[in-house]
């Protein structure tokens, strides 16, 4: 394991060589205090299956994952030391090892079940130097980054264009809006509190923001991995079908992203 072999390469807008404690299995670890769950969406229930029985009934457990649905599962398994957080951090996997940072973000920690809980996590994480802090709407938070990656990243992967290129063009702006709408349909009718007046003006700034970022699905995208669309805007068209709220253009990209995965079984001719 490239980590535990030379540390953990930062470069990018941090430059730094960490040095970690990298394991593959977790036997012979003790318990932590704190788990964060940052697997691809997709992987959770795995990710909880592992680490079942390596916790104990005082570790927190953390998700700072993309798309909807984590923090449900994590509740479900722990109950009120399940927290749902967010990151506006950017990065990229230059190689095993070797990680670009692409702006430290703000990061946003959960606190509607234990304040106080939440509240230690972000002075942890703070004191490491990624600016965190405690939310007592997690909902609010991890709904309308969902919003946000939704409009974007499909978007950007079908398209194959940094974050910034979206805003280049009055269709594509169009349909990013339209997306957003019905994304903002289905959480009014989950009665989620969204933290932003506009999240159209969000999406938009935070493609600005993070203009020259390669979205995560595009990279998955162009390495053929799977990607998150199902736990982004496929989980919009769930709720929204549960919630009889029509979501055709987050069905549509879901469609579309989808496809660039399995083309790649489809083989040429």
């Amino acid at each position: 394991m490239a980590v535990r072999r030379t540390g953990l390469h930062l470069t990018g807008d941090v430059r730094s060589c960490v040095r970690i404690d990298a394991v593959e299995n977790l036997e012979g670890l003790h318990p932590p205090e704190l788990l964060i769950i940052s697997t691809k969406a997709y992987d959770t229930g795995k990710a909880v299956k592992q680490c079942r029985r390596w916790v104990t009934k005082d570790t927190k457990v953390l998700t700072l994952q993309n798309g909807l649905g984590n923090m449900e599962l994590l509740r479900k398994w722990v109950g009120a030391r399940a927290f749902g957080g967010t990151t506006s951090m950017g990065a990229a996997l230059l190689q095993p090892g070797t990680v670009k940072v692409s702006g430290l973000g703000h990061t946003v920690i959960g606190g509607d079940s234990d304040f106080n809980g939440a509240e230690m996590i972000a002075q942890a994480f703070s004191s490491c130097g990624l600016s965190t802090i405690a939310e007592k709407n997690a909902s609010g938070h991890i709904w309308a980054k969902a919003m946000v990656n939704a409009c974007i990243n499909p978007t950007s992967a079908i398209l194959g264009v940094a974050n910034g290129r979206l805003l280049n063009s009055p269709v594509i702006l169009r349909l990013m809006n339209a997306v957003c709408d019905e994304c903002e349909q289905v959480a009014l009718s989950n009665e989620i509190r969204l933290p932003y007046g506009s999240m159209m003006a969000r999406v938009h700034a935070v493609a600005r923001d993070t203009s020259k970022n390669i979205s995560s699905m595009l990279q998955d995208v162009r390495l053929g991995r799977r990607t998150e669309i199902s736990q982004i805007n496929g989980a919009f068209c769930e709720i929204g079908l549960r919630k009889g709220i029509p979501t055709p253009l987050n069905s549509t990209l879901t469609a579309m992203v989808e496809a660039l995965y399995t083309r790649r079984f489809l083989g040429k001719g």
